[in-house]
């Protein structure tokens, strides 16, 4: 694998730095970071799947996942 030597800023270097993970090259990060431009979420590549109902659904046991676990953190703080 070839590789190829970079200028940045030093505050730029300061923030891949403390993106990097602790078994991550430079070059991981920097792949990582720009595939995370391309979808900001992994759960967007299911738009498109449902259909309305099934949204309906998704959304309304959200919504009683969310609130519930809003009461148990409300109970054991």
């Amino acid at each position: 694998m070839s590789s190829k030597n970079i200028s940045v800023r030093d505050d730029v270097y300061r923030a891949l730095k403390d993106a990097k993970g602790e078994d991550e090259s430079f070059s991981d990060v920097i792949e990582r970071l720009l595939k995370g431009d391309e979808k900001e979420h992994s759960l967007y590549g299911m738009i498109g799947m449902l259909n309305e109902g099934e949204v309906a659904e998704v959304r309304e046991k959200s919504t009683a996942f969310r609130e519930s676990a809003d009461e148990q953190m409300d109970r054991h703080s």
